[in-house]
């Protein structure tokens, strides 16, 4: 292994989460003002921003008490860095890791400059969500490469996709196929996260990517019956078809049992915990389904380290020691 490569610094970038109650308004602020989110004229972004956070505080703060008062996006994007910093020990690679988040803290700016201050090291940027977006692999880019500009550093790599790694699509299939009592009467609903249509409109590949992951997935399942629907939808002109929709369509078909994967997260949230296990569960109650259950992202089922190991090994093009 060439010495250069034995050195590198990671990046973690995730949408990030408010850590107590007082952070929700100014996390929906921060998310609403972004113009990847709502392009246009940033006065009116502004005040748009702040009605929005205003009318939506309350109730998202809510949701919040119902998952425990605060987001898991930075505990478990630090536990994902000290299980790459020792995979890479184990191989002969120093990394140093730190997490950075786009909504809350610590932000882009100040984790890559807690990063550089680490070591001398190509620095690779790794955005934690499955699929590329605009609407957040985009916004974080962007951030991140204002940032490093300003203090001077470059970004060597960027790892956008991890749903394109083996480890992702072997991961969701193992977990499905566990998952699964009786293969002729279920029915394995994938979701992803909505987005606005004006976004995918505007030549965002998202659909793309999403669908690539289930076809990738059904090939490892065999002949399990599958189907996809857009979860978390927050207005009319937001992508679909609809969770509940496609799951009454199953019912229609005979399927007795709902599996539902969320392809679109690497870690529970609120949008696993409530928008799935409470909101989808009560609505599709009154179809009787036998069995309805949810199966964990990859960072509760263990194989989220894999994808990103895979990722960087990939974009660095080494061969680490054994």
């Amino acid at each position: 292994m060439n010495d250069s490569n034995s050195r590198q610094s990671v990046l973690l970038i995730d949408m990030g989460g408010p850590q107590s109650p007082a952070e929700v308004r100014p996390y929906l602020q921060r998310i609403f003002f972004d113009p990847y989110i709502i392009p246009g004229n940033p006065v009116k972004r502004w005040l748009l921003s702040q009605l929005i956070a205003s009318k939506s505080a309350a109730e998202t703060r809510k949701r919040y008490e119902e998952i425990g008062g605060k987001s898991n996006a930075v505990p478990d994007a630090q536990k994902l860095a000290s299980q790459l910093t020792e995979h890479y020990a184990s191989r002969g690679i120093h990394l140093e890791c730190e997490v950075a988040t786009r909504y809350s803290f610590p932000d882009i700016p100040q984790g890559l400059k807690a990063l550089a201050r680490k070591q001398d090291a190509p620095i690779t940027a790794v955005y934690l969500f499955p699929h590329e977006t605009s609407a957040l692999t985009g916004s974080c880019e962007a951030v991140l490469l204002h940032a490093a500009k300003k203090q001077n550093l470059a970004i060597a790599h960027h790892v956008r996709n991890l749903s394109r790694t083996n480890a992702y699509l072997e991961g969701w299939a193992k977990a499905i196929k566990k998952m699964v009592e009786r293969p002729e009467k279920t029915l394995v609903l994938f979701t992803a996260h909505s987005l606005p249509v004006s976004i995918i409109e505007r030549g965002d590949q998202y659909i793309t990517e999403v669908e690539h992951s289930v076809a990738g997935i059904q090939k490892l399942l065999g002949d399990l019956a599958t189907d996809l629907a857009y979860q978390s939808q927050e207005g009319e002109n937001w992508i679909g078809p609809k969770a509940e929709n496609v799951a009454a369509v199953a019912r229609e078909k005979g399927y007795t049992e709902l599996v539902v994967a969320p392809l679109s997260f690497v870690g529970d949230n609120t949008e696993t915990l409530l928008d799935i296990d409470k909101d989808l569960f009560e609505e599709i109650k009154p179809l009787n389904f036998d069995r309805f259950t949810r199966i964990t992202p990859p960072n509760q089922q263990g194989f989220l380290c894999e994808m990103v190991a895979e990722a960087l090994t990939q974009e660095w093009d080494v061969e680490p020691k054994s």
